[in-house]
């Protein structure tokens, strides 16, 4: 079992918020030291099973937020 130290474990975090595909109002609105990675990881998958379900239900065009 591997174990890591909290400093690798939030630079993991860090690494997956760097690749995460956000739009410039996300950008803006929690920039690089507005929003804890955690918390901005969980919102922007809850934005992307929005955007899903509204796609789902037939809209055509989403307003990214």
């Amino acid at each position: 079992m591997s174990c890591w130290t909290k400093p690798e474990l939030e630079n993991m975090l860090e690494d997956v918020v760097n690749e995460l595909d956000l739009s410039e109002i996300m950008i803006e609105k929690h920039g690089p030291l507005g929003t804890a990675p955690a918390e901005l990881v969980r919102l922007v998958l809850e934005q992307k099973d929005k955007e899903i379900r509204m796609l789902k239900a037939g809209m055509v065009e989403i307003e990214r937020t």
